[in-house]
């Protein structure tokens, strides 16, 4: 996010505290309902480091089904 600008160093670290503030809150929030309802959260498959090899098959469905869901918190 560009924050709007201001010659007054203290107006930007006020927006930017608001702007923080805000991205907190809304990542709270959507933990919160992932945690809440974990029916409909996409996993993430893991697999360690430098083990892994993921056919592209299973990448593209992956990043599709979680591209293309509808589930989320409701907006305010």
């Amino acid at each position: 996010m560009i924050l709007p600008y201001s010659s007054d160093r203290n107006d930007n670290r006020e927006d930017f505290d608001a702007w923080r503030q805000r991205l907190l809150d809304e990542t709270s929030r959507f933990i919160e309902w992932g945690l809440a309802h974990p029916e409909v959260v996409q996993q993430i498959p893991n697999a360690p480091v430098g083990k892994a090899n993921f056919s592209t098959r299973a990448r593209t469905l992956f990043w599709s089904v979680l591209f293309s869901s509808h589930y989320g918190p409701a907006e305010d």
